[in-house]
């Protein structure tokens, strides 16, 4: 015979807990998925690291950029608890480093038109 009524319940429960926190491991991959697409479209950082986390009930993702130019400190996006990326909001603005196209070397060409 059996060892008692935990032979039977002890299956259900696991199969319970294995069904909620099936979804959140779920989600959280396609969010990724779509935050990545994000920053490849809309931004020339050429993520190296995404980073997942909490922030005032909203999922906080921070990505590390192999490109610098832009984003240095790297991109922070904050998403609502909804499965679409639309919603999501990138905080990081993009920056220019204007002063950095005087250290350019000026071409011949560019060189002769400014002489009379």
């Amino acid at each position: 015979m059996s060892g008692g009524p935990f032979d039977r319940t002890l299956p259900v429960i696991a199969g319970l807990l294995l069904a909620v926190t099936w979804p959140i491991t779920a989600r959280a991959t396609v969010k990724e998925y779509q935050i990545r697409r994000m920053l490849l479209l809309k931004t020339e950082c050429g993520t190296s690291g995404l980073e997942i986390s909490e922030k005032d009930g909203r999922d906080r993702f921070f990505a590390t950029c192999e490109n610098v130019t832009h984003y240095p400190d790297g991109v922070e996006i904050l998403c609502p608890d909804t499965e679409d990326e639309r919603d999501c909001t990138m905080v990081t603005e993009k920056r220019e480093f204007r002063h950095l196209h005087h250290m350019r070397p000026v071409e011949q060409d560019e060189h002769q038109r400014e002489r009379p």
